[in-house]
């Protein structure tokens, strides 16, 4: 039912308890709003003519921030729900509600983008006959049935009044009964008594005349417990009668009230009928409605499955970073087995990167010192005898001193030129940092290497990682940030798949 509506149109017939027409009562339309669960005055003071109620209200497209209850109104609308709206008598405000009517039809004009509100014709109750539901009062009826409501409630007035005289009656005979039960036990007790006094009359002679005369008096007393004994058993024949006749009186209003509920049953069945045919109508936009929130459950379940694939990838990239740091952990341990290589099992190797700083340093250190000589230094030639071998860190230069040089071959031995060139454009290396090469292949790690004047020894590793592509950088030697010096030599090493 979903729509833009421009216009509400609302209507009703409200009639007197005695059917007969209204003029000059004012009424107001409210609608419940569901946010603050609460009924909220949609117009103000509507005056009744001739028992007719006929308002229209119009929903503009453009709603102004302060009129917030068109602005509600309109969005339950283009949901495609229909608000809860009902007719109350127009009374100030603070005091509780008189709820006239709250069951309508709905229609729609779709030529007019108009939709119809009818309230059909309600009837107002007696006073006696209003019902107060704490929050509301209810002071009309959709169905003509009130006279009948009234003549129950006097019907059932009457007749709580009967039980309540039959409940007195019963209390008063067993009251009697009470009685009687002790005037037997005294009488008992009366006559225990005379057995024992005849007893002692047998005995003592001097006393019989006493005896007779209280005999006497026993018997008189006797006599008039016995007349009221009789007395009391006329009062319960006399209320047993009354409470037969109330009995009747009860059995012949129900029977009446039996006959006119049986006329006005049919006319409520009819009514049924109706109310029925509202309801399958009611049944149908629910179902609508229903189909409408399966798919948004269906939208909102596709947009989950989006984020559970999203949270995969994050679980996936977790497991990479995690591989990474494992291989990192790894090429850590190896470098220091490279480290422990030229400490422990050859002291005298070292790579040749490392020579050659080493004595560059030193030139620079002199240069320094002559700073303030009248001499300086120019191209500095070196000529070295060393061993040379690859190993774990590129080219290893084997040192040789006069007790090393009693055990080598002079055939391994070779003759090592360095030229140290002074480079005026030259800039400071101090504070030079290792730049990050994970991730990269050869190519790109030579090219930044070069923008470093850093040397690249490149070593392929074969590896079954998954996480890695052949030709991947996964580890390097300084690692990212640490100092370097220009010319250095950097291990990176690159994946390579087992096959």
């Amino acid at each position: 039912m979903a729509a833009d509506i421009d216009f509400l149109q609302f209507k009703a017939q409200l009639f007197d308890t005695s059917n007969q027409s209204i003029t000059g009562v004012e009424v107001a339309i409210q609608f419940y709003n569901m946010n603050l669960n609460s009924w909220i005055s949609l117009t103000k003071a509507l005056m009744i003519k001739a028992s007719k109620i006929s308002h229209t209200i119009e929903i503009p497209d453009r709603i102004s921030t302060t009129n917030q209850t068109i602005r509600i109104v309109r969005e339950i609308l283009k949901s495609g729900g229909v608000p809860s709206f009902r007719i109350i008598k127009f009374t100030s405000e603070g005091e509780l509600p008189e709820v006239i009517a709250s069951d309508f039809k709905v229609s729609m004009n779709k030529e007019k983008m108009l939709l119809g509100i009818d309230f059909g014709s309600n009837w107002l109750l007696k006073k006696e006959a209003i019902m107060d539901v704490k929050t509301h009062m209810v002071m009309g009826s959709s169905l003509p049935v009130f006279e009948f409501d009234n003549a129950m409630l006097v019907v059932e007035k009457e007749k709580a009044k009967l039980l309540e005289e039959r409940t007195t009656a019963e209390g008063q005979i067993v009251s009697l009964n009470t009685t009687i039960a002790g005037l037997n036990q005294e009488k008992e007790t009366l006559t225990s008594e005379f057995n024992l006094v005849r007893t002692q009359v047998e005995e003592k002679e001097e006393l019989l005349g006493e005896l007779n005369t209280s005999l006497t008096l026993l018997n008189t007393q006797l006599a008039e417990e016995v007349q009221e004994k009789e007395a009391l058993q006329q009062n319960t024949i006399t209320l047993k009668d009354q409470i037969s006749v109330l009995e009747n009186r009860v059995v012949e209003l129900e029977a009446k009230d039996t006959e006119n509920f049986e006329v006005k049953f049919l006319d409520l069945q009819k009514k049924v009928v109706d109310l029925e045919k509202a309801r399958d109508n009611s049944q149908q936009e629910k179902e609508a409605f229903l189909l409408s929130i399966d798919k948004l459950q269906n939208d909102i379940k596709i947009s989950q499955k989006a984020i559970d694939t999203r949270d995969t990838e994050l679980v996936a990239k977790q497991t990479l970073i995690d591989s990474l740091e494992r291989q990192n952990a790894k090429i850590t341990k190896e470098l220091e087995e490279v480290k422990e290589f030229n400490v422990t099992e050859h002291p005298n190797k070292l790579a040749a990167s490392k020579v050659y700083g080493s004595i560059v340093k030193d030139v620079i250190k002199a240069d320094e010192e002559l700073l303030n000589s009248k001499y300086k230094l120019a191209n500095v030639s070196l000529n070295l005898k060393t061993t040379v071998e690859k190993g774990p860190e590129g080219t290893m230069l084997g040192l040789i001193d006069f007790e090393s040089a009693k055990n080598i071959n002079e055939a391994v031995v070779s003759g090592i030129t360095i030229d140290v060139v002074p480079n005026p454009t030259a800039t400071a290396t101090i504070g030079r940092r290792m730049p990050n090469l994970l991730g990269l292949t050869e190519t790109a790690v030579r090219k930044l290497l070069l923008d470093y004047e850093l040397k690249l020894d490149a070593v392929y590793h074969p590896t079954n990682d998954p996480n890695l592509v052949a030709g991947q950088s996964f580890k390097q030697s300084p690692a990212p940030e640490a100092s370097v010096e220009e010319g250095q030599e950097v291990i990176v090493i690159f994946a390579k798949p087992l096959n």
